[in-house]
């Protein structure tokens, strides 16, 4: 005759057979379920925030050429993360943007990569750009500290690299950044997704 041995575990129920025909049935305890949902709730909780950079591009008199203008997000390693906009129109003048160049040179070599990201030149006056927290491949990233560089440079003309440190996290943070020669104002907003918002 048969017998029937119950072994039993926290996660697994395995039925053993007296000739040793093991079946096995999973039968996890809802605190253990909740215990492997909860990270990512909260890691899709982080995604409720954006980063809002205001800026204005100065006006000078008479004519002149319209910057360049490089902005990204580098990590705590001083990793680039993501270029959030690149506005430029000739590849000569590209390594003008000294740091985002240096940083993104062997992504610079892909002319995909500079396609997908790149914007045509800005006249001066008031922009707003968007960086929805994910890096180049549209990975959501951790939280933790990050930077926010915006690079200007004007053909033959002035320079500017304005930087800024932030926390990715649940907390909202605003910094109004003095004017420069070629940015008239800065105001970097890490808020509460606007889901009407465009990034440009």
């Amino acid at each position: 005759m048969k017998t029937m041995i119950f072994i039993s575990a926290i996660a697994t129920l395995f039925l053993v057979s007296a000739s040793w025909k093991v079946i096995e049935i999973h039968t996890y305890p809802q605190e253990l379920t909740s215990m492997v949902t909860a990270p990512q709730k909260d890691y899709e909780a982080g995604h409720e925030f954006e980063l809002a950079i205001d800026l204005e591009l100065a006006r000078f008199e008479g004519r002149s050429l319209r910057p360049y203008v490089a902005i990204w997000v580098e990590n705590e390693k001083a990793e680039p993360v993501r270029t959030i906009a690149l506005w430029f129109n000739n590849y000569k003048w590209l390594p003008d943007l000294r740091r985002w160049y240096s940083k993104n040179f062997e992504k610079t070599q892909e002319a995909e990569y500079i396609d997908a990201i790149t914007g045509a030149t800005r006249p001066a006056g008031k922009h707003t750009i968007i960086w929805d927290a994910k890096d180049d491949n549209g990975n959501l990233q951790e939280s933790g500290k990050y930077t926010v560089y915006i690079e200007v440079v004007r053909e033959r003309g002035t320079y500017q690299l304005i930087r800024q440190h932030f926390e990715l996290n649940d907390m909202p943070q605003r910094f109004d950044l003095p004017a420069g020669t070629e940015v008239s104002s800065v105001t970097i907003e890490y808020r509460k997704a606007d889901k009407t918002s465009t990034a440009l």
